[in-house]
This record gives C-alpha cells, sequence and structure tokens, in this order.
C-alpha cells in the first residue's frame, strides 16, 4: 500500500507547526510549501494523496491554483483555507472542485472530521 502523502502550501508557517505534528499522527507524510511557484515545481513530480491550499500569496490567489493542481493529478483531494470571509471565494471553490472548505481560524477538531470524511485515518 502506498503511503499517503500531504502538501501544506501557505505562506504562514505557523500553520504547518499546527498541521503536520496531526497528519504524522495518521501516517501521513507531509511537506510544508510556502509559495504557489514552489508548489507547481513540487506538483511536477509528487502527487500528494491530499493538499491544504491556502488563498492568500504574494504571487497570487491560492483560487486561481486549483486547476493547476487538478492538471497535475485529478485525484489529489483539496481542502481550500482561508481567513477572507468574501461568499464568492468558497462559491468558487466549490466550482473548482475542492472537497473541503474552511474558513480560517479553524480547530483541530474539524481538520480530523474532513480527513476522516476523506478516508485519511
Amino acid at each position: 500500500m502506498l503511503a499517503k502523502t500531504a502538501m501544506i502550501i501557505d505562506d504562514d508557517e505557523d500553520l504547518g507547526r499546527l498541521l503536520i505534528p496531526m497528519l504524522e499522527a495518521r501516517k501521513i507524510l507531509t511537506l510544508p510549501v510556502y509559495s504557489l511557484h514552489e508548489a507547481e515545481e513540487y506538483l511536477s513530480y509528487m502527487k500528494p494523496t491530499v493538499i491544504f491550499l491556502d488563498n492568500s500569496f504574494p504571487e497570487g490567489l491560492g483560487i486561481n491554483f486549483i486547476r493547476n493542481i487538478h492538471l497535475a493529478d485529478e485525484e489529489i483531494k483539496i481542502i481550500m483555507m482561508t481567513a477572507d470571509s468574501a461568499k464568492w471565494i468558497e462559491e468558487k471553490a466549490k466550482e473548482e472542485g475542492v472537497n473541503y472548505f474552511l474558513r480560517k481560524p479553524f480547530n483541530m477538531e474539524t481538520i480530523n472530521t474532513v480527513l476522516d470524511k476523506l478516508n485519511l485515518a
């Protein structure tokens, strides 16, 4: 059986520090990535099981990066995360095919519930 893997794409290093121990406790190998450019590079040769994707980056919006993820591999599960309260972001994210949309701040119980629903136990 192949190992489950996660990529955390967020320019906030603190989020990775919170998520990595929880994901590793579930035996999910985790790679934190801090820019969309870096994520694009990794996606050229790495196909994670799940991606945690923030929306706001200095070089652009994560929501516009969803298509790149699907082009790399349509099977990658996407959990979109944002502190932005604009309703259009959630609507567009769902149109683009994200599996779950979370507004920051969220708690670890919410993440665990989402991972359970994605069968990433």
